[in-house]
Parts: structure tokens; sequence; C-alpha cells
């Protein structure tokens, strides 16, 4: 173990790393005011009219000049009107308040068949009232959905067809092959955001794996607006599963987990308003978790205990029947940013904090074996120090107790501070860290190239405490190139660990890698999702002995 008095590259990444973090956290934090009380809104004028003006995945003048593009635009069912209306929170007569606007802005955005660039605008009339437009831009939405991803030494992939915008209604359907780091699966999954257009969604899964089944149904009518007075809904799920624990980047012996689980909830609005809102949710849960044997694995007893008791040998079961009621509060004041994590896609952000804390009790006479009380808080929050900085910062804890001792109690806070410097660049810092107190013996901290560290192999560091530091310039240098994509090059520096029981977080065990990559987001498309091409080199011995080449990965989504 590297003695933490030398000079280490991992360190040295992670200490630069906190620093940028923790200066704009710090500042944003002085210059926080209490709030003042709004000023009594002045009266709207009425909406006189609404109307819905939908461009198709390429507008007129695109597929004029380029036919492929009018061939699609011809294949592309375009997202109804009615779809579009049953998401705005005003209608005609009503007034044109701009937090109504706004909220209805922001639900569009949430649709993944729009673009996220939606709009709305009030266009004043001679009589005082005013015209809503709203502005909307189809996704690509029928793909064939083929992708590769390897990160660290492991290669996965999908193939399948799916519809997110079925018949231009808004339903999405998508049927699969999905080759995952532990199994391969195949099979069906279907999502309502309106179920027949109501408030209600429902998505259901189906999947055969290659070590089980999977399969999930929920329905629920959420809080869809701020002022929504109460939600509720429910379902369940289940799954057989050969679960395996990881030792040094190895696949330590699996054994059978079968687990279902149920939930139903009832949720109301203890204050419902523009600039806060409080809530209550009620929730019973049935979890339950079985564990066994697998043929043909190697016995658990034959790797030593990492970790805690037990946490390599098979779990103990679980079955919860758990009474639960949770008290969330938010306040509210969202403002639209681009060029965080998509690009130039709008991205709202609420620089108001959201907490929420929960408390259930899992009793004997309801069917488990003793009684456990469940416990749980959580808190995050977007900060905006200055014109060109964001900030977004998370923490909480959950966990339970059985007679005063913690069970699987886990605790993390996570930061992300974004500097954006004209012309469309932005330098990204994250620090995250996480601790698990008695964790269950199904569960483990990993890190590795799949998980933020991407000069290493795939979960190559495992544990029940974890640190990852990410420091990250994004360079956006082609903007809609052929109306089809965008481009990016990022060059970045990593650093982390993931430690055991009985081990100290001593920060010079820190491993650490620098890099180079490419970000790719296909203008058109549904997903909003960044495609990325990484190579990392490690720059730790054990890094360098496992990977003297670097590493090259490639896969959609964010690394950290």
């Amino acid at each position: 173990m590297t003695s933490p008095a030398k000079a280490h590259p991992g360190v040295a990444l992670l200490g630069g790393a906190l620093l940028a973090a923790a200066f704009p956290l710090g500042r944003a934090l002085a210059q926080e005011r209490p709030a003042e009380p709004a000023p009594p809104a002045a009266a709207h004028p009425a909406i006189a009219s609404i109307s819905i003006e939908r461009t198709d995945v390429f507008d007129a003048e695109e597929a004029r000049d380029h036919p492929p593009y009018d061939l699609a635009n011809k294949l592309h069912i375009l997202t109804r009107e009615e779809v579009i209306r049953r998401e705005l929170l005003f209608k005609v007569g009503d007034a044109a308040d701009p937090e109504a606007l706004y909220e209805s802005e922001r639900n569009l955005r949430r649709l993944s068949f729009l673009h996220p660039n939606s709009s709305i605008e009030a266009v004043p009339r001679d009589d005082g009232r005013v015209d809503v437009i709203v502005h909307t831009r189809d996704a690509w939405t029928t793909r064939p959905d083929f992708s590769l991803k390897r990160e660290g030494n492991r290669t996965t992939g999908r193939f399948g067809l799916k519809e997110s915008n079925l018949l231009g209604r808004g339903k999405s359907l998508e049927v699969e092959y999905r080759r995952d780091l532990d199994r391969t699966s195949d099979g069906i999954e279907y999502a309502d955001p309106r179920l027949a257009g109501s408030r209600w969604t429902l998505h259901a899964t189906h999947l055969s794996r290659s070590d089980g089944r999977l399969y999930s149904l929920f329905a629920e009518r959420p809080f869809y607006s701020l002022l929504t007075p109460e939600a509720g809904g429910g379902g369940g799920s289940h799954f057989s599963q050969v679960t395996t624990l990881h030792l040094d980047g190895h696949d330590a012996p699996g054994f059978r987990q079968i687990h279902n689980d149920l939930m139903a909830h009832w949720a109301r609005a203890l204050q419902a308003s523009y600039r806060c809102v409080r809530r209550l949710d009620l929730r019973l849960r049935f979890e339950e978790d079985r564990f066994a044997v697998e043929p043909g694995e190697e016995p658990l007893a034959a790797l030593p205990p990492i970790g805690g008791a037990g946490y390599v040998a098979l779990p103990d079961d679980r079955r919860f029947r758990i009474l639960e009621a949770e008290y969330q509060s938010e306040k509210v004041e969202f403002v639209k940013v681009n060029y965080l994590d998509k690009f130039d896609r709008y991205e709202d952000l609420n620089l108001r904090g959201n907490l929420a804390a929960s408390l259930g009790v899992s009793p004997a006479f309801l069917g488990d074996k003793n009684t456990h009380l469940f416990f749980g808080w959580r808190y995050e929050r977007w900060f905006h120090p200055s014109a060109n900085t964001y900030l977004h910062a998370s923490a909480g804890t959950k966990g339970r107790y059985l007679a005063g001792v913690g069970q699987n109690v886990v605790t993390g806070f996570d930061m992300t501070h974004y500097y954006l410097w004209p012309p469309r660049q932005t330098l990204v810092v994250h620090l995250g860290q996480d601790w698990g107190h008695n964790l269950d013996g199904d569960f483990q901290y990993l890190l590795g190239g799949d998980t933020g560290l991407r000069g290493y192999d795939a979960r190559r560091f495992d544990g029940n405490k974890r640190l990852l530091a990410n420091l990250e310039h994004r360079t956006y240098f082609v903007y809609d190139w052929l109306h089809l994509v965008s481009i990016g090059l990022a060059g970045f520096a990593d650093a982390g660990y993931a430690w055991r029981v009985g081990q100290n977080e001593d920060l010079g065990d820190v491993v650490g890698d620098v890099g180079i990559g490419l970000r790719f987001d296909i203008t058109r498309g549904s997903t909003g999702s960044v495609f990325r091409i990484d190579y990392g080199y490690p720059v730790s011995q054990v890094g360098r002995e496992e990977n003297p080449h670097g590493v090259l990965s490639f896969a959609s989504g964010l690394a950290f």
C-alpha cells in the first residue's frame, strides 16, 4: 500500500478536484440570502388562443435541400397535436401565468420523442389578451437499437428495434437483445405516459435472461404539475438471476437470487405553489429476497470474507412488509441551461433545494421475522454562484435498524461543478463518495472503467467505501453537421479507489488516469444521450501493469 507521504499521481488528481469542487460550493453558500417574499403578482392577460406549431424531424428547408431527409419525414409519423396539448397546464380563457407556461414547457422537454428545445411564447394582442404559441420539433424515434459498449476490459451490447412515439401518440415499444456484464437477455418493454388519454402512466417489461427471468408492471398517476393536489399508484417486479460479487476485478462465485416486490403509494400535497411544494407520501412495500447455492458455481467458502461477515458467503434471506411515510419539501426556481451534459439541448435546473425524509417499520405481525425500522433522507440542489458556473450537489442516507443495530446503511454525497466558457466549452469537476455499513451480502461498491475510472478494467476495485473524482474539459467544435450530428473533444483526468471493511480510507491508495475522448450527439435522435469514445492511460503502478497500453472505451451516456 502506498504511503500517504509519497507524491502520488492519484492524490494529485484528487486534490485538484477537491479544490475545484469545494471553492464554488463554498462561495455559493456564502452568497445565499434568505428568500424574500415575492411581491403580489399583477393580473395576467387572458389567453385568447393556443396554437401548436409542430416541426418534423427535418424542417421544410432541410427536407427540400436533402432528399433523404424528405424521405425520413415521410416515413416518420408526426406527433399528434392532442399529445402535445395534453401536456399543457392552461387552456383558452385562463390567465397567461408565466409560471404555468414555463412548467408546461418543462413537461414538453421531458418527453423523449420531442427535441428538448421546445418553447412556449405568449404574443400580445391589441385587445389586451395574448395568443399562446407552442413550438415543438419531433425527434427521430424509430430506430434499430444496435450498440456496442466497451468499458475497461468488458464489452457489452444490445440489438433491437425501438419506437418511442408509436403512431405519433407518445407511447414506446421496444424489442431487444442485450448482453450486459453479467448476463444476456431478450424481451419486450412498453411504456405509456398517458394511459388511455388519462394522467396515468404505465410501464411494463418482460425479459428472458440467460440465468432467469425478469418482469415488472407499474402504473401511477404522478404529480404532473407543482399544483397537483395528489398522486398515487403501484406495481411490482420479479426476477431470478445468478448474482455475482467481485474481487479485484474478477468474478467471485455466484449464487441464485429470487426477488419479488410489490408497492402501493398515495401522496398528498400539503402545500402547492410555484414557489414551494410540500408533500406527504404514504407507502406500503413488500420486498422479498431468497438466496440459494447455484449448481455449477464454486463453493462460496473458498474465498476469504471481504467487506464484512458474510460478504461472499450466501446472504441471509430477507422478507419485509414495510409501512412507510415520506415527507418531501421543494423550493422552486427553475432555469434552463445548455452545454452542461447534453450539447445544445436545454436542461431544466432547480436553483432551490429538494429535501425528503422517510421513516418506516416492517412489523413482525405482518410477516417479518423481526421488527425492522427503516429510515432515509436525501437533499439535492443546483447552485448558480456566477454567470458562467453551475454546481449540482446531493447527499443522502438510507438503511434499516434491528434491535438498535444498523443494517445495509449507505451514505453518499456527490458534487458536480460546471464552468461554461464561450464559445461552447465546458469545464466539469466531479467529486463523489459513498460509505456502506453492515451491508447485505449481495451488495458491494464497485469502481472501474464502467463507473468513471476510465484507465482501468471494469469493476476493478471493490469494497464498502468508494471515492471518485473527475476533471473533464469539453470543447464542442462541430455543431449540427449535415443536420445530423454535433461533435465535441474532451480531455480528462480521473482518480478514485474502493476500500473494504477494516481498511482505512488512505488517500495514498488512490489511483488515477488521464485521457482524451470524443463526444457525439445525434441531433435529431430521441434519446438525448451523448455517445463517447475515450482513451484513458493509468498513472498508477497497478494500472500500468494491467493495462500498459491504456484502455479504449466506447459507450453511450456520461462516464460519471
